[in-house]
């Protein structure tokens, strides 16, 4: 039995982590999961036929009225030689050129509108792979510490047990070594249960025929760069919210402007032997300006709702920013505690456990207790970065919901 607790020394060796380092390469296996769903995730693709569609909907603001081509036999006009004339016409109705300018305006603006849409969601989709990305490679290392701890409880709890049968201990100590072993080997299934959801969940992002794999062992801190290209995206999409209300109310003033009718026609009978032409030119003017006084409250009012909720929406964007903030410094207190003592004193631990096993100074007992006090200050050190690079990424692609 003491050379199966010298094993596990060994065993014990690798626990301490040593990850207090910043990421600053392009992580490839990353990319290639975000590049993967950019063209594979159906969410996406629909933003991304919206925008299509938009874009071609602006072909339509130089959209003409159906043109009108008749015949008509009337007895009451009478040619020169006392016949009635038969008159073929064509008759079309144009918007006020400018309403036609106004008009692609409009939808020009709804367009990019649906672009900077589409660059939020992109960048969310980005930013939910990120996440369990960094979620995964936590669990990966939790699971390696409590493959220790299950090891070294297993063993204590088959030690147990022995002594037990031998006589050398009491029934309460039996059942507490094997309580502990299963408690610690529950956690371990519920671990590897956790990583392969959040394996799942990557799937539903990436919808690759390929199983995402995520290799990468070490939880580093992340840093990206100081720029956060998520709060632009929000930024942008916001003053094309506003350029879109803004240019359906300049597209109400133009609506007060007259329609313009052009008519050509041609008269004929059997009795000439030639064609009388002729044309009309019109104008449609509205008798009747409550519909347009109505729809030109109604934008300006809308152009007003807008600007009140972006401002809102600006000022939760700033206390977002401050929040996301707020938490970076928590964690990196807890993280610079680990750096400064916490790192240490596992090592010294480690180190002093280890040799008074050796030297018979403590029991097998006492020395797991100590390793799990090391396993758990690393524990508390993975939870500490997960969080940082959380609220980082958060901060980086501002997952701003309102």
């Amino acid at each position: 039995m003491r050379n199966r607790h010298i094993r596990i020394l060994a065993l014990t060796s690798l626990i301490l982590l040593g990850t207090s380092v910043y990421s600053q390469n392009v992580n490839t296996e990353l990319s290639h999961l975000i590049e993967q769903a950019f063209n594979n995730n159906k969410g996406l693709k629909s933003y991304q036929l919206q925008v299509e569609s938009a874009k071609a909907y602006m072909g339509t603001a130089y959209d003409f009225n159906k043109t009108s081509v008749y015949y008509g036999y009337d007895e009451n006009n009478i040619a020169r030689n006392d016949k009635a004339l038969r008159v073929f016409g064509i008759e079309q109705t144009f918007l006020f050129p400018t309403v036609y300018g106004a008009q692609h305006t409009v939808y020009k603006s709804q367009w990019e509108q649906k672009k900077a849409l589409y660059e939020i969601e992109k960048n969310k989709l980005r930013l939910d792979i990120s996440q369990l990305y960094e979620d995964i490679v936590y669990l990966r290392n939790k699971e390696k510490l409590y493959m220790h701890l299950d090891t070294l409880y297993a063993e204590f709890s088959r030690a147990g047990n022995r002594r037990f049968e031998l006589g050398e201990s009491n029934y309460l100590e039996k059942i507490t070594a094997t309580a502990k072993s299963k408690q610690i080997h529950t956690t371990l299934v519920q671990l590897i249960s956790r990583k392969r959801a959040s394996y799942e969940q990557l799937k539903a992002l990436v919808q690759s025929d390929e199983i995402p794999q995520i290799n990468k062992d070490d939880l580093e801190l992340l840093y990206l760069d100081d720029a956060s290209i998520g709060r632009g995206l929000q930024t942008e999409y916001m003053e094309r919210v506003s350029r879109t209300y803004q240019s359906q109310m300049k597209l109400q003033n133009h609506n007060w402007l007259p329609d313009i009718n052009i008519e050509l026609f041609t008269g004929t009978n059997r009795g000439l032997g030639y064609y009388q032409n002729g044309f009309q030119i019109g104008v449609s003017i509205p008798l009747f300006f409550s519909g347009n006084i109505a729809k030109k409250k109604t934008a300006k009012l809308d152009l007003l709702s807008w600007e009140d909720e972006r401002s809102n929406k600006e000022i939760k964007m700033e206390r977002f920013y401050m929040q996301k903030q707020a938490e970076l410094d928590q964690h990196k207190e807890m993280i610079r505690y680990y750096n400064e003592n916490g790192k240490n004193l596992s090592q010294e631990i480690l180190k002093t456990a280890e040799m008074s096993y050796k030297n018979g100074e403590i029991d097998f007992f006492q020395y797991i207790q100590s390793m799990e006090n090391v396993i758990t200050i690393e524990l508390d050190y993975l939870e500490s970065v997960l969080s940082y690079n959380k609220s980082y990424l958060e901060l980086y692609y501002f997952n701003f919901n309102d």
